[in-house]
């Protein structure tokens, strides 16, 4: 890198593996096929999604593989960026918002990396050879870097995206994701606080223009709800593209925006889940129910069988993919984690109420008084189904289950035999094959 152009070049690589084509199909399989809320059948993929579904997944999962190669390119090209950019002669304020965003990138794959993991090798510059063998950081360790490198780039991010190009980290994405790393590790009175300093910041809001879930359609993709995103593509035929649509909808569908492929995957909502919505919420209308196919027939979906279209389809699209962004990071999300945390804090309370009735009121279902929760634990069972409502298709739901500590007992009860240690995943056999360094997770 020799000037400001190089830069921003090397800078863009580095958010290359937010904006696979399949980034929403892939999260589903790892998020919420092993949940209460999705199932897959059919297709090439099924014996992937078959695994996490009966929590018999192994080291050998090509998604976990492919997640922690991602992860780890993502870390590869940050630490080029920050390992070259001080020396470039550049606009000093620019400079300074690209290591920000680069040390931001990185630290989110760790917390991309730790989610899944656990603790993995802490690598901080790109002068690596073939031979390095790093270990495992510590627990203690991990959970440092990511706090810290987080803190530190929340400092200088600027409020609004750099020259306003949507889908850079502000310092919003900074503190929301910390946010969630607190909530990851139970670190309450943080989650709290920092959850705080998100809303303070005055440039978020709840989307409540219409039918809650117009908030994914194409005329609000960059409404001021979403924090932070995978960008897609509004090129068709990019191959950036979101795919998601083509692995969800049910033979014979009639596309709006024609012509586009089906293809033989299909994701499904278990019904049971479908039971956690009141008749009357905005959110249902995410999820089709029937159709009328190309003979004009009504095709009911019946059990197990509806379908989430939660990202729609778009116009600017190509046979398979549209340019739907997928959220890493909404403003909805800060205020049930906040009002989640102060739950765990203090007990049912009334601004833990007041938080969860913004988002029910922007969904257009009742809202409560706190005299509505008898105890902390009824208020955090009712959150987590809230939750469940808000972000079904969002890749959240694993997360939320394992922190309310009934990600293997809600397995258990659909049948599974679902196991302790499966709250993580194992480190992917290959890299443990290359690095002898690397200790596999229990239980695998």
């Amino acid at each position: 890198m020799t000037n400001a152009e190089d830069v921003e070049v090397v800078l863009n690589s580095v958010y290359g593996e937010l904006r696979y084509s399949d980034i929403t199909r892939d999260a589903i399989t790892l998020n919420e096929v092993n949940t209460d809320i999705h199932i897959e059948r059919n297709g090439g993929i099924f014996a992937a999604n078959e695994l996490m579904e009966e929590f018999i997944w192994t080291s050998s999962h090509s998604y976990l593989q492919s997640s922690w190669e991602r992860r780890y390119r993502t870390i590869y090209n940050a630490n080029v960026v920050l390992d070259n950019v001080p020396g470039v002669e550049m606009d000093e304020t620019r400079k300074q918002e690209v290591l920000a965003e680069a040390r931001f990138l990185r630290a989110f794959s760790y917390y991309l990396l730790f989610d899944f993991f656990g603790p993995v090798p802490l690598i901080v510059t790109s002068e690596t050879a073939v031979t390095d063998r790093p270990a495992r950081a510590t627990e203690e360790e991990m959970i440092s870097f990511i706090e810290s490198e987080l803190m530190a780039v929340s400092e200088i991010l600027p409020v609004t995206s750099p020259r306003n190009e949507y889908g850079r980290p502000t310092k919003g994405a900074a503190l929301g994701i910390l946010a969630k790393f607190y909530m990851m590790t139970k670190k309450w009175k943080e989650a709290a606080d920092t959850s705080l300093e998100v809303m303070d910041l005055g440039v978020y809001d709840l989307f409540t223009d219409g039918n809650r879930i117009n908030l994914f359609s194409p005329d609000n993709q960059r409404d001021n709800e979403f924090i932070f995103v995978a960008n897609m593509s509004d090129t068709p035929n990019d191959v950036t593209g979101n795919g998601w649509l083509s692995h969800v909808v049910p033979r014979g569908y009639q596309w709006q925006y024609p012509p586009r492929a089906i293809f033989a995957a299909e994701f499904k909502i278990r019904s049971e889940f479908l039971e956690l919505f009141e008749p009357e919420d905005e959110r249902l209308d995410a999820f089709l129910f029937e159709f009328v196919n190309a003979d004009g027939e009504t095709i009911v979906l019946g059990e197990d069988d509806a379908r989430s279209m939660k990202f729609p389809e778009y116009p600017n699209q190509d046979i398979s993919r549209a340019s739907d962004d997928f959220p890493f990071l909404r403003y909805a999300d800060i205020l049930l984690s906040r009002a989640e945390a102060l739950n765990e804090l203090n007990g049912t309370n009334q601004v833990s109420v007041d938080l969860l009735n913004l988002v029910r009121d922007a969904a257009g279902v009742s809202t409560f008084d706190i005299a509505d929760f008898a105890t902390k634990e009824a208020f955090r069972d009712f959150i987590l189904d809230e939750r469940g409502r808000e972000f079904h298709t969002e890749a959240l739901r694993r997360q939320d289950l394992i922190r309310h500590g009934k990600f293997i007992e809600s397995a258990n009860e659909r049948g599974k035999s679902a196991e302790d240690f499966r709250v993580r995943f194992p480190i992917p056999q290959t890299e443990i094959e290359r690095n002898p360094s690397l200790i596999q997770n229990d239980g695998y």
